[in-house]
């Protein structure tokens, strides 16, 4: 098994990762990519032992909080995982990257017919590189594809800014329905304003409505699951409102094939929704908008 020694990067001396999947991982792995591009142009990955993380911060929301938390655990994806991080003790890589050129080398791969294996190596090539060789075979021909994804070197220093968020108590947790069919609502809610009300009862109602000087729209769902109710019989209604294309970008994530889709509301707070699937935890904060 081969482990290269990287150059100093930054202020860190990481040696690199070897990661090596087999072809049938990848189609999962590009979905995640891609939905991650619609959310932003910078992520950033945290390679630990156990899991991959990607992470991505808002700025404008929550600070230097991150307001997507994608956990993937590797060993559903790879078959050889191999890291060595800064030391004993930080056994982590931080990288930023753009998801979007990401996407487009994952989704050569995933369209390629003779694709048999992916090796994913953290090089130095003049600059930090996450290094795709592609093992492309056929009847008369076996070939090594090569597409290098330029990286950055997060520094320990700034390794707290992505730490999983700390969320408060929740009012109430509620299943999402269809998230085709919702994504389809607010398509069209999209088009009379920016931001969407969003309410939640412990009855199982969920209500999104938009409201303008000309007109209303809202849409209810009714006997939807609830989450760990603690009211008892009495019933209990919170709201947020929430920017309306982020939402929608949540809600394309449903190629993703989750098993349960939940939305969270801390009454004029925030709202976090969580996508579970077989593979993967994905959770999207949006904080409530106040007018």
């Amino acid at each position: 098994m081969l482990i290269l020694k990287l150059r100093k990067a930054s202020e860190l001396k990481y040696k690199p990762t070897l990661v090596q999947s087999c072809n049938l991982c990848v189609p999962p792995v590009s979905n995640i990519i891609e939905i991650l591009s619609k959310f932003t142009k910078h992520c950033t990955i945290r390679i630990c032992h156990d899991n991959i993380y990607f992470i991505i911060l808002d700025d404008s929301c929550m600070g230097e909080h991150p307001f997507v938390w994608c956990v993937l655990d590797q060993a559903n994806f790879f078959r050889r995982y191999v890291m060595v991080g800064l030391n004993q003790e930080f056994n982590e890589i931080f990288l930023e990257f753009e998801p979007d050129m990401m996407a487009k080398s994952l989704n050569f791969l995933k369209a390629s017919q003779s694709a048999e294996s992916m090796t994913v190596k953290l090089t130095n090539k003049n600059s930090p590189c996450l290094t795709f060789e592609i093992r492309l075979t056929s009847p008369t021909l076996a070939r090594m594809c090569v597409q290098d994804i330029p990286v950055t070197v997060i520094p320990h220093k700034e390794w707290n800014s992505f730490v999983q968020p700390k969320l408060p108590d929740f009012d109430v947790k509620i299943a999402l329905p269809s998230m085709k069919f919702l994504r389809n609502v607010i398509e069209r809610m999209k088009t009379l304003d920016n931001q969407v009300h969003v309410t939640a009862s412990t009855n199982g109602t969920l209500v999104f409505k938009v409201e303008t000087i000309m007109a209303d729209m809202a849409t209810h769902f009714k006997e939807l699951s609830v989450i760990n109710d603690q009211t008892g019989s009495s019933s209990k209604t919170v709201s947020a409102r929430v920017d309306i294309k982020k939402l929608l970008d949540f809600l394309s994530s449903d190629q993703l094939n989750p098993q349960m889709v939940t939305c969270n509301i801390a009454h004029h707070k925030m709202i976090e929704l969580t996508l579970n699937s077989q593979d993967v935890n994905l959770h999207y904060v949006l904080p409530s908008i106040d007018r």
